[in-house]
């Protein structure tokens, strides 16, 4: 039998929901199974005999999330497993040195996604990684450059381009609704992501983490190519948090001491993105990780296109499964995107597009394993690294822009900071300065 030798680094939230679970899915029984999800089921036979195992979880502390717990957890399903716990700043590096595994999974925080990207594929391993890839067009340019010289997959999870709802709407966009001529999109994360769970929302953005999840629907779907950007953010709950979770404790009828942040946040809470494309279509994003904990959903997300002919809306909290329980309230629930299954054998099985993704990014990597594809050939098969060179520039202007239009209104002079992208270049456009153009990235002769 086939085997593909699969490792991981990051062991939170995500990793907790989707990722855990559909590695040991994928170690219980292969990921053939799960290839109609992605419209790839012709590849069933060809791939029913690969067995993945799941050898290596690496966290950075043993903290929440900690590798050993998540080790214990998948051997309590799969006994027989191999998997070993690493800890260690740069644990990825051990990782690759003593397992040598074919795939790392990258699930490190947002700004910490390039170097186990880069290792990894020095060691000749094939990754697939958390959204986004990285935050700087410099880094993705050089995890292209090395994917192309090393011949590997370089997979990101962008999983809601393989939601189906989105992608029986976008993938038929242009034929139902003639000429796009507006995108308007929004994601919505609950105040408990940026106040109690994540530790690293100073050194991101709502926009960067969840925005290029439309980013990447866009460019997929639409081929939509960046011309101009102009983005604004707020920064008026977080940054006010050790006065504002005293209000939120009282209303919640929560004490102090369960909050694990009850100091000042120096982050955003909210950003609004405007994208001009080079058809004139316009794009509009918002993000923010402010949203009550009482709303009724996990998320708030939606995308709406605008065409001559016509348009088109997908919103979460429209599909129809609500319920309500004593004591919890309403709640709107997407099945969809992580379901769970208990089958005739007493497991429990992940399905949904959360899971599709991923196995876009194994199917590809077993066609360059096993059947001696080329990786540039695959392209446009998954969500590669290539496709996501634009939602990286966006995501790289964005947060520039964003905070030098907050510095600017500070001094009274509005709001007037924009970007330009080329495909070597991405400028910004600032009245406040002299010179007024500034390039913060140019590609590498």
């Amino acid at each position: 039998m086939r085997e593909l030798r699969i490792a991981a680094v990051g062991g939170g939230m995500f990793f907790e929901e989707v990722i855990g679970q559909t590695l040991k899915d994928f170690e219980a029984g292969g990921f053939a199974g799960a290839l109609t999800s992605i419209g790839m089921s012709h590849f069933a036979p060809a791939t029913a005999d690969i067995r993945c195992v799941f050898t290596a979880i690496g966290t950075y502390s043993a903290k929440r999330g900690s590798a050993d717990r998540i080790a214990e957890w998948f051997k309590a399903d799969c006994p027989q497993s191999r998997l070993q716990a690493y800890y260690g700043e740069s644990v990825w590096e051990t990782i690759l040195e003593e397992q040598k595994p074919d795939i790392l999974f990258v699930a490190t925080p947002d700004h910490l996604h390039a170097e186990p990207i880069l290792c990894a594929l020095e060691h000749g391993a094939h990754v697939i990684t958390e959204k986004p890839v990285c935050l700087k067009t410099a880094e993705i340019d050089r995890i292209i450059d090395l994917a192309r010289e090393k011949k590997r997959v370089a997979a990101a999870d962008m999983h809601k381009r393989y939601d189906p709802f989105v992608r029986e709407m976008m993938s038929r966009a242009r034929e139902k609704y003639d000429h796009i001529y507006r995108v308007r999109a929004c994601l919505e994360e609950p105040i408990d992501v940026s106040t109690e769970v994540f530790q690293w929302v100073e050194r991101s953005n709502p926009f960067t983490y969840v925005g290029c999840h439309w980013l990447d629907v866009v460019a997929h779907y639409l081929d939509a190519v960046p011309a101009s950007l102009h983005a604004v953010g707020q920064k008026q709950l977080l940054k006010n948090w050790g006065r504002y979770h005293k209000t939120a404790a009282q209303k919640e009828g929560r004490s102090l001491e369960e909050f694990s942040k009850k100091s000042d946040i120096d982050a955003w809470d909210a950003l609004s993105v405007g994208v001009t494309y080079t058809d004139g279509m316009y794009g509009d994003y918002h993000n923010n990780w402010i949203n009550p904990r009482d709303f009724e959903g996990a998320v708030n997300q939606e995308i709406e296109v605008y065409g001559a002919l016509g348009r088109g809306m997908v919103d979460q909290q429209d599909r129809g499964f609500r319920e309500t329980l004593t004591g919890g309230g309403t709640r709107t629930r997407n099945p969809a995107f992580s379901g769970r299954i208990h089958n005739s054998s007493g497991r429990v099985e992940l399905f949904g597009y959360g899971k599709a993704s991923i196995v876009a990014g194994m199917l590809a990597i077993a066609r360059v394993k096993f059947m001696g594809e080329d990786p540039q050939s695959l392209r446009g098969t998954y969500p590669d690294v290539e496709s996501q060179r634009s939602v990286t520039m966006i995501v790289e202007a964005a947060a520039e822009v964003a905070q030098r239009n907050y510095d600017v209104l500070a001094a009274g002079k509005g709001c007037p900071v924009t970007a330009q992208f080329e495909e070597d270049r991405i400028v910004i456009v600032d009245p406040t300065r002299s010179p007024i153009e500034e390039a913060i990235y140019e590609r590498a002769s």
